[in-house]
């Protein structure tokens, strides 16, 4: 079954991952203050968006988070060609995709698009470079988790085939 998303957004803006949680002199934890910012702006983009109640049920969650090309990135060798690929490269470093998943879910709570972040029972995330010459950004796609997971997981198993690392 192809999923149709309910709801397609791109945030001109940069991932952030979540900050570590601080303790407070009490001993209570807080989120810091940078990623307080962050989560803030991005509720503010995507409260423009949100749905007129908030959604409920088992959503499924896709998202590319697509941060800015570093400069090495952008560079040409001897004979004018670039050294690396022009279009979205692979960024297998720091931060954790984990992190930048729940930072944008977290901001996604703050702007009422659910009841809770727990709802979102599956998704497809990627974490990449930007192409060359293109924006920071996050891409997402929010849809209705139709089927039942055992269905999704063949599904997902038969379109990747037997691939072994």
């Amino acid at each position: 079954m192809i999923r149709r998303p309910k709801i397609e957004l791109v945030l001109p803006m940069p991932p952030k991952a979540k900050g570590r949680p601080r303790m407070s002199r009490k001993g209570r934890a807080y989120t810091p203050a940078e990623t307080r910012k962050w989560e803030a702006q991005c509720a503010c983009i995507l409260s423009q968006h949100t749905p007129a109640e908030p959604l409920e049920g088992p959503l499924i969650l896709d998202a590319l988070f697509v941060f800015p090309r570093p400069g090495y990135m952008c560079k040409k060798d001897r004979h004018g060609n670039l050294k690396h690929d022009p279009a979205l490269v692979w960024k297998p470093n720091k931060p954790d995709l984990s992190n930048v998943i729940k930072t944008l879910e977290d901001a996604m709570s703050i702007a009422r698009w659910w009841k809770d972040d727990c709802q979102v029972t599956a998704g497809f995330q990627l974490k990449a470079y930007a192409e060359l010459g293109g924006d920071a950004r996050i891409e997402l796609m929010l849809s209705e988790a139709g089927d039942s997971p055992e269905a999704m997981w063949l599904t997902t198993k038969a379109q990747r085939g037997s691939q072994s690392l």
